[in-house]
């Protein structure tokens, strides 16, 4: 196939005009095909979702979760790879969603190994230390797990859980800039959704916002909607972060994709209203967004097309250790590809080569 007349966002992430040729990857010549006029609108990579709780009614550890519901609504709005992320929960219910997901590449474990002070929307009740007898014992299904490492002996487990190929975010946490530094030096690379989730950054006490934005290998993510941050914090994000460690997620939960209302997340009740999510006693419990909205409303803020990109697609392929097969348009990786118009409004969208849009 050929995507001919485009703005195409090269390996380098700047644009150019030509075509892009591909079967099921991206390739360097014509392979022949359907031959398709993109009348000049941007071909970027397809974006890479690595925090994502639900759409559509459920989540990932509902029992009506529907692995493939999910991946074509977020396909539909050019989320070409996601990362299921679970809420805190038991481990038996991680268990049964890893076993009704199972086609996904693997789970983000966004607890249950987090501080009961900064648990957000997460159960207290359900929250504990860290136990590697259950991650060892389901290793090969997790990418990733946050972790407050100040809490029981959640800093000495680090390194063990690093060692099992799973990656550690640091997140819902009080830990202070001297422990957060130690858990990235056990092997932690992220922090889960920056500034949300752990105190402020203070002048005298840095933190774990701190400890991260000073570490300059820590990839940290940014929920991207204009309402967990302020687009000034945003903008501050991408100045001193670059697109190299800034990754934009969407955090989003049940209710995306529907009208406001009342629903849940990890047994708790969430009431969705002017399309923020928020639990009774008004805390944020995560977004409404797709990883799209998030790179619109990134360009929005002021940051450059081709940057906002990079943060949803390399970035984040890059954090989860899967740069070599997705995240840009290289020959030979594989053919997921957007196409935006000059208003950002999806035209069309590639998954491996098919055309879902």
């Amino acid at each position: 196939m050929e995507l001919k007349n485009a703005k195409i966002l090269g390996p380098d992430f700047s644009f150019s005009e030509g075509s892009l040729f591909f079967d099921e990857h991206i390739q360097k010549t014509a392979v022949g095909g359907e031959v398709i006029d993109a009348g000049g609108a941007y071909v970027v990579p397809g974006f890479i979702d690595i925090h994502t709780h639900g759409v559509l009614g459920f989540e990932a550890n509902s029992d009506d979760v529907d692995f493939d519901r999910w991946q074509q609504f977020l396909l539909e709005k050019g989320v070409t790879t996601f990362i299921p992320t679970t809420v805190t929960d038991t481990h038996d219910r991680i268990l049964y969603a890893m076993d009704k997901l199972k086609k996904a590449v693997g789970l983000n474990l966004e607890g249950p190994y987090i501080s009961i002070p900064k648990r957000g929307a997460h159960v207290a009740e359900k929250i504990r230390g860290v136990d590697l007898a259950f991650l060892k014992q389901v290793k090969d299904r997790v990418v990733m797990t946050t972790i407050a490492p100040e809490v029981d002996q959640n800093l000495d487990a680090i390194s063990a859980v690093c060692d099992m190929g799973i990656k550690v975010s640091l997140g819902h946490s009080t830990a202070d800039y001297e422990t957060a530094s130690k858990g990235f030096a056990a092997g932690a690379t992220q922090i889960t959704h920056i500034f949300n989730g752990c105190p402020p950054l203070e002048h005298r006490e840095p933190g774990l916002v701190g400890a991260a934005l000073d570490n300059e290998s820590v990839f940290c993510e940014v929920i991207c909607d204009g309402i967990h941050l302020h687009p000034a914090i945003v903008r501050m994000l991408y100045h001193l972060l670059g697109t190299d460690r800034m990754i934009l997620i969407s955090d989003a939960i049940s209710p995306t994709g529907l009208d406001d209302g009342e629903y849940t997340l990890g047994g708790l009740d969430v009431f969705v209203k002017n399309s923020q999510a928020r639990l009774a006693d008004g805390r944020l419990a995560g977004s409404t967004i797709t990883l799209y909205d998030a790179v619109r409303r990134a360009v929005g803020f002021g940051i450059p097309l081709a940057d906002a990109v990079k943060m949803a697609t390399l970035t984040p392929a890059r954090a989860i250790g899967m740069e070599n097969a997705i995240g840009s348009l290289d020959e030979g990786k594989d053919a997921d590809i957007v196409v935006l118009n000059e208003d950002l409004s999806l035209r069309h969208v590639f998954y491996k080569g098919k055309q879902i849009l």
